[in-house]
């Protein structure tokens, strides 16, 4: 079985590549910010509010923040689809998957 040859990468499948790092480094923010905004509505803000620290109209907030929850999640579906999509270039650039 013959080795990938990093040679054999032209400027296409470097474009490819370019791709998928973009949707892979996308959905990882997208996650990152997902884990934060959920964390402050459903932990951060009751806490304060229980605590006294913030008033209780604060608790309003939360459920815009649930809804841009819900967007965030299928955002990052989204962009987890493209890049699963967009794997086939590894196929293009190594014989073989598993090593």
């Amino acid at each position: 079985m013959p080795e990938a040859d990093p040679a054999a990468i032209d400027a296409i499948l470097w474009s490819e590549i370019g791709d998928w790092l973009h949707w892979l480094w996308a959905d990882f923010f997208v996650i990152v910010i997902l884990a934060f905004t959920f964390l402050t509505t459903h932990a951060i803000i009751p806490s304060l509010v229980a605590s006294g620290h913030l008033p209780e109209r604060f608790m309003q907030l939360r459920r815009p923040m649930y809804a841009g929850v819900a967007v965030l999640i299928a955002l990052a579906m989204l962009f987890l689809t493209w890049t699963v999509n967009n794997s086939y270039l590894l196929e293009n650039l190594y014989n073989r998957l598993w090593i």
